[in-house]
Formats: C-alpha cells, structure tokens, sequence
C-alpha cells in the first residue's frame, strides 16, 4: 500500500507546504515514497501519482471515472463563467464540439500570420530602443504582453493598445488570486473587503467589461468570419453569455501559459550558446529573413525540439487540476475509493531519470526522432479526453514568434539563474531581467526599455 507523510492537523500543513515550496514538496514526496503517495487534504485523501501507466489510466483509460476537483472549478467560474474548462459531462461534451471549430488546421494559418506579425513589430520596437546593438528587458513580462497582444488579436481581431496594459493587468491579479483561492481553507465572499478581495473584483469587472464589451459589439455588426475565434464561437449560434464565458477562458489561458514558456525557452537558449548557434543557423538556413509562415514549422524540428525541451523542463501547467473520483476505480493492485482525489505533476514525471537521461538537463535532441520515453511520461496540455483544446495553437504561437525573434535578436544569460515559481502557471520568480542583443552587432553597452 503507497503511504505518505501522516499529518496530524488534517492536512493543514500539507497546504502550508504546498503554498509555501509547492515543486519542492512534490518532488520529495517522490523521492521518499515513490509513484504512489497518499496525502490528507481536509477531509480528503489524496493521491498523487506520478507514474506514467497510472498517468494514462487517470487521464485516458478511466478519464470518465474522474472529474476536476469542484472547489478549484468554482475558484475559476468567478471569471470564467461555465465555460469548456469548468464544466463536465455532457455540458462538457456539448461545448468542446461547439468550441472545437476554432481551433481547425485550416484557421491556423492565418493565426500563424498575426502571430509573426505581432512578434516582428515587438522585434522592430527593440531595434528602435537598442543602445549599440542590445537592449535589457524583462523578457517573462515582455512574453507576456506579446502573447497577450496575439491573443486579443487572434481571438477578436482586436489591436487596440489600450486594452493590453488594463487586460495584463487585470490577467495577473486573477492568476495570483487563482494560486491563492486554490490552495486556501477556504474562499472570501464576494463582498470580503480586505486582503486581495477588493483587488480580485476589480479585475473580474475589467476582465468581464473588455471581454462583454468586445462579444457585444462584433454580435451588434457582423457575424462574418474575420478569421478570429470570436467568428467561429458566434457562428455556433449560441447566447451572448456563453461566447462569453468560452472567449474569456481561451484569452486567459492562452496568454498566460505561452507567455511563460516563451521566457523560459528565451532563459534556456541563452544558458546553452552551442544549441543556440544551432538554432539559429537552421532558422537562417530555412528562414533567411523572410516572414516565417506555418509550414515552416516542419522546416525547423530544432526550433520545434527546444519548445518541446522547455515544456518538459517548465511545463506552465506544472500540475494538473486535481481530480475527483466519483466511483471506485482500481490502478494496477491501487484501490482508488469514490470520493478520492487525484493529483498528477507534470513538473516531477518530466524530470524522473527512469523516462529521461540527463533528466535535468536541456537537450532538446531527445525530441529528435522516435522518443525513448513512455508516452504519459511527458504531458504538457495533458492527455487523453481532456487534453488542452488549444494545444496545437500553443505550439504554433511558441514555435512561429520564437522563431521570428530570433531571427533578428540573440538572448544573453541573466546575471542570476532564474527560479520558476509555481503559481497558477509555472514562471521565473521575480520576472527574468535579461539583455538581448541585435545580431550582426558586436557586444556593447544595453539599455533597459519597456516593450510594452
């Protein structure tokens, strides 16, 4: 029988550690007590497994079995409405066909042209603040604000300045409050007036009039295809509200994750100047300095190698939404009893030397070819029926704006290694302060700018 540390308090301390060194605790609970650890959690019995068999079983074979622990799931409904990620069953169901169409291989190539385009006009707002050839940023809130502009711009064909400062904003307070509502005893009322709760309704009422106001709008004028999402939701006929609630979900989700994993691949690439040079010599190789386009994607599996490295290392999804299980289901000799919760961690499985040789260091050439690793092993949207439905769009953002930037733009080490920090999604603690120089250009003096 797996066994776990015995908490005498219920499961309090468990929270303390986990919001105090979440990554930290997980993996030496693994370390300790192996795939299979029993935690108390109040009044639940959790279960974190960390084995890819029992992954696949979780997530694929008995995925009916399970649902997403309802708590976190009303943490999230506050902003996000019954939209695709909080609901289940056959609402579920019925929402992914309807959201589905928008994330069709046919859309993504106009998607990838307002990818490369945002990404070309941060490049040229560097080169214009550039101070003999480089400049210092924070790239994890410069990637962010990039995936945030593609995402207003692919989701509702909407370019306007002014509402990336609010939105990111707006995006960051509910990613925080998220971590924190999650992991607390229990949930503030709406009209709590302390703490983060006055800031929290602040950002729900931007987040809520930007999105409102946007679906509203484009429902009063035109219901043609721009070849934005918002088209494709609108085209299904469904209520204002639900557009809504589905528009949300896939602008916050979308911008928060690839932001990270865009700073952390920039983070990685320039620790490793031997797989850097070779990035950049198939991206001039294939690329030159044309417009990248989405089938080049194929034309650079380094490029697509070092995104696949990067999620498997910082995965921005670090651990899975807990599950609950409504019925007794039975892993291999392991009894998981109806009313049991689930936890899976990408974070630790990715890193587990028994999948990976050299676990925890960056060699992107392990996605180059057939994999050495169990599938389940390495699942950075997840797996199996509820696998992130904009996973190939993820990819294409990650793959196409790195591509561009680097086309023109060379990353330099951080003074100081940087600390992810497990929040609602994985990120450099502190923001990552980094120079990046023009390339052609020899070292010189950087200038901190805001490329925002």
């Amino acid at each position: 029988m797996a066994e776990g540390p015995f908490s005498p308090f219920f499961g309090l301390d468990t929270l303390w550690r986990l919001r105090r060194n979440q990554l930290g605790y997980y993996q030496s609970l693994q370390a300790r007590y192996g795939d299979r650890v029993r935690l108390r959690l109040g009044p639940y019995r959790n279960w974190l497994l960390f084995h890819p068999d029992e992954i696949e079983s979780v997530l694929t074979t008995h995925a009916s079995s399970f649902v997403r622990f309802e708590p976190v799931m009303r943490v999230l409904e506050q902003w996000n409405g019954r939209s695709l990620l909080v609901s289940e069953g056959a609402r579920w169901r019925a929402r992914r066909r309807q959201v589905l169409p928008a994330f069709a291989r046919s859309r993504m190539t106009e998607y990838g042209a307002r990818i490369v385009s945002h990404t070309a006009d941060l490049s040229e707002r560097l080169k214009a603040a550039a101070e003999a050839g480089e400049v210092s940023l924070d790239t994890d809130r410069t990637m962010a604000t990039l995936s945030l502009r593609i995402a207003l711009d692919a989701l509702f064909d909407d370019q306007t300045d002014h509402r990336v400062s609010q939105t990111g904003d707006a995006i960051a307070v509910l990613s925080d409050v998220a971590f924190r509502e999650s992991t607390a005893l229990w949930r503030r009322p709406s009209w709590w007036p302390f703490g983060w709760n006055p800031r929290k309704q602040q950002a729900i009422a931007t987040m809520d009039r930007l999105v409102s106001s946007i679906v509203s709008a484009r429902l009063r004028v035109s219901h043609d295809d721009r070849g934005d999402l918002l088209s494709m939701l609108i085209a299904n006929g469904d209520e204002e509200n639900a557009i809504r609630d589905e528009a949300m979900t896939l602008l916050i989700a979308g911008h928060e994750t690839t932001g990270a994993a865009l700073a952390w691949a920039s983070d990685l690439l320039s620790r490793h100047p031997e797989t850097l040079a070779q990035v950049l010599a198939e991206i001039d190789r294939e690329l030159g300095n044309r417009p990248a386009v989405l089938a080049d994607i194929a034309r650079l599996p380094l490029l697509r190698a070092v995104v696949d490295e990067t999620l498997r290392l910082y995965p921005p999804a670090y651990a899975l939404f807990p599950r609950h299980a409504t019925e007794q289901v039975v892993l291999d000799r392991l009894t998981i009893a109806a009313g049991d919760l689930v936890q899976l961690v990408p974070f630790v499985t990715h890193r587990d030397p028994r999948w990976f040789d050299g676990a925890d260091s960056f060699r992107p050439a392990r996605f180059l070819g057939v994999p050495a690793f169990p599938p389940y092993a390495y699942f950075p949207f997840g797996a199996g029926p509820r696998v992130c439905i904009g996973e190939y769009f993820g990819l294409l953002e990650l793959v196409l704006a790195l591509g561009t930037l680097l086309q023109h733009w060379t990353p330099l080490p951080a003074e100081s290694r940087a600390i992810p920090e497990a929040k609602f999604s994985l990120r450099p603690k502190n923001g990552l302060q980094q120079r990046w120089r023009l390339r052609g250009q020899p070292e010189g003096m950087s200038r901190a700018v805001n490329a925002h």
